[in-house]
């Protein structure tokens, strides 16, 4: 072959180049693609979050014209405000409006039974906004007669029409539902005097003793498994069911629990009960998280450990436990978080959707925040709404400063091996 048929090595060289670059622009234009395909659903979960906050915060507000049984006074906020007797001095102001005298007033404040009736049927309400006039208290009654309901934003657009239509006797308010009269009081049939104290003390009782139960039989099931349990069928079975359990549908775990702990051992339907059902559903989740941070922990310095004399015992408590305790913590707090939101398990093991009254202890019954949401939801009456609006407030609250400690605690014990 001649020299003029030979291909150049530098024609070679040229296509080998541009067949590099075509497959780096190929694989470029993939990975845009999967950036693309995966970051979609993350904007559309945002999205959806978004509108969800939207709602339930503009649902938690009201404008409302008002026909009260009481003075239909309202006082300005430093006027009634007081450090720790705000309570006793806005119902002052309002019981003299009303007309009351010195001797009535002394009575319903000091008799213990009185002051109970009137506190059950009556609320201390700091509004937005009265008659147009902003910062107001308003002692709000079960008796009041709510003429008007009308969305947050609808009413800034239609606040002038609503003052004119006024009737004599009529106020118009912004109300928030969401206010500190809303942590006191308890669940109530009539809207305005309902309130979230009953659901929040049993959400603590119920937390509480799932951290007492299921935390220290998680960790130590852990710890077990991986730093003392040889390698055997058994403990590979073990390890399989733990991770199938942490993926069992939580109503799976309330029948379990009504079996079990409600119909077996006869406790019936008290936060023990609820507790102890919580924990089953919790226990797998937390040894998950558990071995993996235990699993972190580098060998070499258990062998450092070691060779210093250590026991197993204190290889595990004072070297590994210590370097594990970022994803321990992380794991059990977004366990109780998950055990916070769970309203399934409650549901069939009898968790009330009406409590009147604070819970006195583990063998009470109880209701729970989802619980006490889901009861609201399904009220006929337009203002349980917002009164659902808020509780879903306060429930979303609670778990956004779960999911935050659960970040903060991993990033401040977070170790780089």
């Amino acid at each position: 072959m001649s020299t003029a048929e030979r291909p150049s090595g530098g024609g070679l060289r040229d296509e080998g180049r541009g067949a590099v670059l075509a497959r780096t622009r190929r694989r470029a234009r993939n990975e845009r693609l999967f950036r693309w395909l995966t970051g979609l659903p993350v904007v559309l979960a945002m999205t959806l979050l978004a509108a969800l906050l939207y709602d339930v915060i503009t649902d938690s507000y009201s404008w409302q014209v008002v026909e009260p049984q009481g003075s239909a006074a309202s006082f300005g906020f430093l006027d009634g405000f007081a450090w720790f007797d705000t309570w006793e001095r806005v119902v002052t102001l309002e019981l003299r409006a009303g007309g009351a005298s010195d001797a009535e007033i002394e009575e319903i404040l000091t008799d213990p039974e009185t002051r109970r009736i009137f506190a059950a049927r009556h609320r201390v309400e700091l509004m937005f906004s009265v008659d147009g006039r902003p910062w107001r208290w308003l002692v709000s009654s079960s008796r009041d007669d709510r003429v008007l309901d009308v969305p947050l934003f609808e009413g800034f657009r239609r606040e002038a029409e609503l003052l004119a239509g006024l009737e004599s006797g009529q106020v118009l308010v912004l109300n928030p539902w969401l206010d500190l009269s809303f942590f006191a009081k308890n669940a109530s049939r009539t809207p305005t005097m309902a309130g979230l104290a009953a659901a929040l003390v049993g959400s603590l009782l119920v937390i509480g003793l799932v951290l007492v139960i299921a935390v220290p039989i998680a960790i130590g099931t852990a710890i077990f498994l991986e730093e003392y349990a040889p390698e055997t069928r058994l403990a590979r079975i073990v390890e399989v069911n733990l991770n199938n359990l942490a993926g069992v549908p939580s109503i799976v775990y309330g029948i379990l629990g009504l079996s079990v702990f409600v119909r077996g051992l006869q406790l019936g339907a008290v936060v023990l009960a609820a507790a102890l059902t919580l924990s089953l559903l919790v226990v797998p989740v937390i040894v998950v998280a558990a071995r993996e941070a235990l699993k972190a922990v580098p060998d070499t310095l258990r062998q450092a450990a070691y060779g210093l004399g250590a026991t197993r015992w204190q290889v595990v408590s004072g070297t590994v436990l210590p370097n594990a305790v970022s994803g321990i913590t992380t794991g059990v707090i977004l366990a109780v978080a998950r055990a916070l939101g769970e309203t399934a398990p409650l549901l069939l093991v009898g968790a009330a959707v009406f409590v009147p009254r604070l819970p006195d202890g583990p063998l009470s019954y109880y209701t729970v925040l989802p619980i006490q949401i889901y009861g609201w939801v399904g009220e006929n009456d337009v203002e349980f709404t917002h009164v659902a609006s808020a509780a879903i407030v306060v429930l979303l609250g609670v778990l956004a400063i779960l999911y935050a400690a659960a970040f903060l605690v991993r990033r401040r014990f977070r170790r780089n091996w």
